[in-house]
């Protein structure tokens, strides 16, 4: 049987012979004309449905940025930075300070430090003597003005079991088995509970291990004793982080007079968050602008000029957030429009720096309120203002 093909061939090339024509050529050209321009349109769809996910893709990375410059400014203590300084940071110091703590000067003096009760058992031969026959309890009594009483059980009577059911207990004590060095009897547990007067604990069992008999209690629990201001203060913790609201202070030794704590605050940082959120604002402005031109001349210029229902209601709804009035008004400070943000002819913010500063001297508590509500950390959800 003959080829199809080679038959095909023959039919063609007898259709041409003295035509001088390519029919191979014709044939390929007539289905050229029905094939490109299809081909190049889809193409040139797909070429264009990649630049709007591009294009949308873009706009939400903005946004994701316009919303963390945004985020700089909602809360009260991230809306200015502080600094603090110790005269002696030997006997007092600040360990922690944020932007929420009232600038000043302020004096604080140390007659005692809190600290903790400290106690030994009687001395051991290693690590796992036998202590009882059996398993016994233990009676731990934790507490001065006002106490409580638990029961925890050694199952493991040695020293080291003593120490490990202390241990899991939650009674607030801990037990450390230390070798003291001394031959043959080496080995004692040491305890120590919460400092301030309220971690005073005792300590009684059958068999008697020894923590409350005479020269066993190393150190007694007692409160911190201070003044602060002129006023008479006590503590449990030589960590204080409810004497200056928004700082916490360390003290670590006794005081001859007066330390004098020294706080300032830099309020350049909200000016700084305010002008980084008006440049993302502007940067998502001209990307927007951009994308809804087709004759912008950027990679993905016009990108989004048949959506142009998505860019409008982008704006309109960013425009109307930014110059909302707060939930959380003042007497002269509602928006932020009352700190110098406007917007121009051409759609970019401008920030007044003139009005800001004047607000911000005149009415820095009222401008934190408008922002912040003076709150920290508020979340998204709650219904508060």
């Amino acid at each position: 049987m003959s080829d199809p093909s080679n038959i095909s061939s023959q039919i063609m090339t007898t259709l041409g012979v003295g035509s001088g024509m390519d029919v191979f050529k014709l044939a390929q050209d007539l289905t050229d004309v029905e094939k490109i321009p299809k081909q190049e349109a889809i193409e040139s769809e797909i070429t264009a449905t990649e630049a709007s996910i591009s294009g949308y893709a873009l706009v939400s990375y903005q946004i994701g940025l316009l919303q963390s410059a945004f985020e700089q400014l909602n809360d009260v203590s991230e809306l200015k930075s502080s600094s603090a300084a110790s005269a002696n940071d030997a006997l007092v110091s600040f360990t922690s300070v944020d932007g929420s703590v009232t600038a000043g000067g302020y004096d604080l003096e140390v007659s005692q430090l809190a600290q903790e009760q400290r106690s030994i058992s009687d001395q051991y031969s290693s690590t796992s003597a036998s202590l009882n026959g059996s398993a016994f309890d233990l009676s731990i009594t934790v507490g001065n003005t006002s106490t409580t009483t638990s029961t925890v059980t050694v199952s493991t009577p040695t020293p080291a079991g003593v120490v490990a059911a202390i241990n899991a207990s939650s009674t607030g004590i801990k037990a450390t088995l230390i070798d003291t060095g001394t031959s043959g009897a080496n080995y004692r547990i040491v305890l120590s509970g919460p400092t301030g007067s309220e971690g005073a604990f005792s300590i009684s069992s059958t068999p008697d291990l020894g923590f409350s008999d005479g020269g066993n209690t190393l150190q007694s629990a007692q409160d911190a004793n201070l003044t602060f201001e002129g006023l008479s203060l006590t503590r449990s913790s030589n960590e204080l982080s409810d004497v200056i609201e928004g700082a916490t202070i360390a003290i670590k030794g006794t005081t001859s007079s007066a330390v004098r704590l020294t706080v300032s605050d830099d309020k350049s940082l909200l000016k700084t968050n305010i002008q980084n959120m008006v440049s993302s604002y502007n940067d998502l402005n001209t990307i927007l602008n951009q994308l809804a031109n087709p004759g912008a001349t950027t990679e993905l210029g016009g990108a989004l000029a048949g959506d142009t229902a998505l860019i409008r209601n982008v704006r309109n709804q960013i425009r109307s957030a930014i110059f909302a009035d707060s939930s959380t008004t003042s007497v002269s400070i509602e928006a932020l429009r009352d700190i110098g943000i406007s917007i121009d002819r051409t759609g970019e913010l401008t920030f007044n720096e003139t009005t800001y500063d004047s607000a911000v001297a005149s009415s820095y508590d009222d401008v934190a309120m408008m922002l912040s509500a003076n709150t920290d950390n508020q979340s998204l959800y709650t219904d508060d203002s």
